[in-house]
């Protein structure tokens, strides 16, 4: 086994976690059908994590034949796929027996908790870029990733209803570039 292989063993199953926790969420929303309050920004950011966790499974494909890794490049991925699970696992709402659900609300309640997380995710992917990925995403850093902090920053600390409803729009549409430019196709 590769140091690679063992490394995406431990990586995938952090992933693998924060997407049936996305997963397991919608579903236990769409079984309560009339007693939630939908919001398609809410939704959006769900969508967002969830390719946040394709993002780093599909990019660490691309330094699979990497031989060595440090200890700080393997924290640096470690923590990426942990900040990953937290954004997902902050981004759901618990459930109370018989009480309805207005998603609207629960974002704005907790936004700040898991676009933090998404945030930890952005920097910790930018340092990957930099470095062990170094020649692969040079520009989505600075195309992608450093616009995608700022946005969810504004998301974070602006309560306004538009700037709630417009930034996962265009982070969503940074996403859509990202990943036509970058996985067209995973080789190998």
């Amino acid at each position: 086994m590769t140091v690679f292989e063992y490394v995406m063993v431990l990586v995938s199953v952090i992933l693998s976690l924060g997407i049936a926790k996305l997963l397991e969420n919608h579903a236990e929303l769409m079984k309560r059908g009339a007693t939630v309050r939908w919001s398609p920004t809410y939704l959006l950011w769900l969508v967002i994590i969830f390719f946040s966790h394709v993002d780093l499974w599909g990019s660490l494909w691309m330094i699979r034949d990497q031989g060595t890794w440090t200890l700080l490049s393997l924290l640096t991925v470690l923590s990426a796929a942990a900040s990953l699970f937290y954004a997902a696992v902050l981004s759901t709402p618990d459930f109370e027996p018989g009480q309805g659900v207005d998603l609207w609300s629960f974002h704005l309640q907790n936004r700040r908790r898991y676009i933090t997380a998404l945030i930890g995710y952005l920097i910790l992917g930018a340092v990957l870029n930099m470095t062990i990925m170094i020649g692969h995403f040079d520009v989505a850093t600075l195309t992608g990733t450093l616009p995608g902090i700022g946005l969810c920053l504004a998301a974070i600390f602006l309560r306004n209803r538009w700037v709630q409803i417009a930034v996962p729009i265009l982070v969503a549409v940074l996403m859509v570039i990202y990943f036509v430019s970058y996985f067209a196709t995973l080789t190998g």
